[in-house]
């Protein structure tokens, strides 16, 4: 009986667990792009697009004094964004005004803003919660909020649940292979080296990937990973093993550092403190990386107890639940992200 139950815990677990990752990232962007072309006057484009639940963020911004508004045009893009673009005329320059959002929910915590104003002045800054206002008033918005790209480099990688399942499984890939920790070491960090290759290049202009075509790919690398826990290893050196692991490794991290790079495409980096905010957002994703395998750790250390004391066959359920999560949605995810080529 309690066998019973505790299988149905692991299953109930998984399916929990499951439901929220039907799509590869959870979290609905949105970014809030200014361009002032006279005093008063500007063009402002407004993207947002859908988190896991489908739908829209339901952010929304306001400028204290009022503006105009004028010119209203809304289109989608692959029924994923919507992009809204207006004009703007306002009673003096937008210098002497306030901008507010409304609307944050958890599957949408921010909003990116970005733009020039009159005289030349760049407009960079993250509204939140709790920083829902900024001036405009030529100051740099990015002197406060810069540390934000740090929490949106950490929530890029814990909310994207491709790259959270990829992770997982490279740690259980280790796991099964029965590989010391220097070993799991060189692994995460051959993924780090990949990933911050080409976030860099991407971010910088000096590359160009088909997104489509890179999300089927990432989406493919965790299909891999399933693939590989759910077969008998083949019998080869533990060297040779070791050094074709780090190379698709390294690969995979090629890929999902485009991943991380286009999915901040629209929200972008500010232009004058370029580099920070890129080696903030990067460690963001590393201390993503750690949280993830300290958990998995702590996870299967807890079972293994659990085994050890009283369920014997807990352990091997926890490790086929995950592998039967990580596999069913990357061949989800796969077959959805291939679709969109037709």
């Amino acid at each position: 009986m309690i066998a019973g139950l505790m299988r149905g815990l692991v299953f109930g677990l998984t399916m929990l667990l499951g439901w929220p990752l039907a799509h590869g990232h959870e979290m609905g962007t949105a970014a809030l792009m200014i361009h002032e072309w006279g005093p008063g006057q500007a063009q402002v484009v407004f993207k947002r697009s859908k988190s896991a639940d489908g739908t829209v963020p339901p952010i929304a911004f306001s400028l204290s004094p009022p503006c105009e508004i004028a010119d209203q045009g809304t289109t989608w893009e692959e029924d994923r964004e919507v992009i809204q673009r207006a004009k703007l005329a306002c009673a003096g320059p937008l210098n002497t005004h306030t901008l507010e959002a409304t609307g944050f929910t958890r599957l949408a915590p921010d909003l990116i803003v970005s733009g020039q104003l009159g005289e030349g002045q760049t407009l960079t800054g993250v509204l939140t919660p709790k920083k829902p206002t900024l001036m405009l008033n030529g100051q740099k918005a990015s002197d406060g909020p810069l540390l934000d790209y740090l929490l949106i480099g950490l929530e890029h990688i814990l909310f994207g649940m491709d790259h959270v399942l990829f992770v997982a499984g490279i740690f259980l890939l280790w796991r099964k292979r029965q590989q010391t920790v220097a070993q799991l070491l060189g692994l995460f960090t051959t993924f780090t080296v990949g990933h911050s290759l080409t976030l860099a290049l991407l971010v910088l202009g000096w590359m160009v990937v088909p997104t489509r075509a890179v999300e089927a790919w990432i989406a493919l690398s965790v299909l891999w990973v399933a693939v590989q826990l759910a077969l008998h290893d083949p019998k080869q050196s533990q060297h040779r093993m070791v050094r074709s692991q780090l190379l698709l490794v390294l690969l995979f991290g090629l890929l999902h550092g485009s991943g991380f790079a286009l999915s901040m495409e629209d929200r972008g980096f500010p232009a004058d403190q370029l580099m920070p905010a890129l080696l903030l957002f990067n460690l963001g994703i590393e201390l993503g990386q750690i949280i993830i395998v300290t958990l998995m750790a702590g996870l299967f250390a807890w079972f293994q107890t659990l085994s050890a004391r009283r369920y014997p066959h807990l352990l091997p359920w926890g490790e086929h639940a995950l592998i039967i999560l990580t596999g069913g949605f990357a061949l989800f995810w796969t077959v959805e992200r291939i679709a969109t080529y037709a």
